[in-house]
């Protein structure tokens, strides 16, 4: 991954955000304004004429057919102060008073196209002036705009150089702030990146450790996850390097015996008699029996087993190994109970099932000297159970987590006579899980063991 190419993404996606929230702003705020403030300046000049109109009218003397002199003056007061210029004319449209012409004299002339022709000026407001339900004359009023105009636009560019600027501010904030979101986001990123690496190199104990700030709930996920990769990974490592050391010890042994038996046959130190061939015969045997366990764990590991499944019971199979493996212990003073209540029927592979009984009911007797073994099976109507609890020698805590890898026995001096290969309950477990089931173990030692199996039920 380009180390650049996320920073310059969140660069991009700030700033343009920025920008085209702020340009928004701009063009919306532009016309709200032309139309708006043109909308408020029309109505507060029609209600300045109005009101205009409402003094003239008041101060229009009837019988004598004129305006006060005096309110002629403050409009013309009026008018220099807004910056405009008022005209007043009587019903007959003649010129009565200019403000722009202060001190004209009443009465004078101005025709009715003169008027007009004023009136076509832009920004101009004609008012009729009427007292007592007649028209007494007309009011116009020029450049009344102009001003308020001349202020809006300042405002607006005004408005619009202050947006501008917050425009360049807020490009230069999200600059930074996109590149501190970067630093962030890719300092952890890379982080994994390197501790992949080393873990591609063979490095498996490199671990990603998160310091300072929080990276984020999905990077630190990540993290986590390629943490528990590499426990995952060192533990495979461990296991496969010890398989490699079990099996060449496994093998030697047995190898070595014939080894030395054949090379003393060969030398004439030994006579080729029936005990010695026997212990050649032996040791041939436990090579073929390590062959055939661990033929069986590579077939039942396999994840395109397949399985002969049938409706089978429970309780028969649990019988027929009890058969099998009691003869070979007949010698123990064991005490066996069975328990059970009614017939237990699952789906599965009765040859298979065989085999994971045969083994833990052979492992109950095996390390039981004397005591008894107690065997249930039960149902709760989902899910059909095996319980066998022996008195035996048990298991300490710190090996009940490996009796199920390969290979692994509790006696490190590996006796024949009690040990066996190891493989096992290895194949015991794969067993039980590819039929949907699962195996637990409890064990005190010195108290004895249980070994819980559970299956789904049809």
């Amino acid at each position: 991954m380009n180390k650049w190419g996320l920073r310059a993404k969140l660069l991009a996606s700030h700033v343009g955000v920025a920008v085209s929230a702020l340009l928004s702003i701009i063009l919306l705020v532009n016309l709200v304004m032309n139309y708006s403030f043109n909308r408020y300046q029309e109505s507060q000049h029609q209600a300045e004429a109005n009101a205009l109109i409402e003094e003239l009218s008041a101060s229009y003397n009837v019988s004598a057919e004129e305006w006060d002199t005096g309110t002629l003056m403050l409009l013309s007061h009026q008018a220099m102060l807004r910056e405009n210029s008022i005209r007043l004319y009587d019903h007959q449209h003649h010129l009565l008073w200019d403000t722009s012409q202060m001190g004209m004299p009443m009465n004078s002339g101005t025709t009715a196209n003169e008027m007009n022709e004023t009136l076509r000026d832009t920004g101009s407001i004609q008012k009729a002036i009427t007292k007592d339900g007649q028209q007494i004359g007309t009011i116009v009023i020029q450049g009344i705009g102009e001003s308020s105009q001349n202020l809006n636009g300042q405002f607006l560019r005004m408005f619009n150089t202050l947006l501008w600027a917050a425009l360049i501010v807020v490009i230069a904030g999200a600059c930074l702030f996109s590149v501190i979101m970067a630093k962030g986001i890719s300092r952890p990123l890379l982080q994994i990146k390197e501790t992949a690496t080393r873990m591609i190199a063979g490095d498996l104990s490199s671990r990603i450790v998160f310091s300072g700030h929080a990276p984020g709930v999905e990077v630190e996920e990540v993290g986590l996850a390629l943490n528990h990769l590499a426990d995952a990974l060192e533990q495979q490592d461990k296991l496969r390097k010890t398989l490699t050391a079990d099996v060449a010890h496994e093998l030697r042994t047995p190898l070595t015996t014939i080894q030395s038996h054949l090379e003393a046959f060969q030398d004439g130190i030994w006579e080729p008699t029936p005990d010695k061939l026997q212990i050649c015969h032996d040791q041939v045997v436990r090579l073929v029996q390590l062959i055939s366990d661990l033929e069986n764990l590579a077939a039942v590991e396999n994840p395109i087993l397949q399985l002969h499944k049938e409706t089978v019971c429970l309780n028969e199979i649990v019988h027929r190994s009890l058969h099998t493996i009691s003869g070979l212990y007949k010698d123990k003073e064991i005490v066996v109970n069975v328990v059970e209540s009614e017939a237990v029927y699952i789906s599965g592979d009765y040859s298979r099932l065989i085999q994971v009984f045969d083994n833990l009911l052979s492992n109950a007797y095996k390390y039981t000297n004397s005591g008894s073994i107690q065997v249930a099976v039960s149902s709760n109507g989902a899910e059909a159970k095996v319980s066998i609890e022996d008195t035996g020698i048990g298991i300490a805590p710190e090996e009940l987590p490996l009796i199920f890898e390969r290979f692994y026995r509790g006696e490190k001096s590996r006796n024949r006579k009690t040990g066996g290969s190891g493989i096992g309950l290895a194949i015991v477990k794969a067993i039980v899980e590819v039929h949907g089931g699962e195996i637990i173990v409890k064990s005190r030692q010195n108290q004895g063991t249980e070994v819980i199996v559970s299956f789904p039920e049809n």
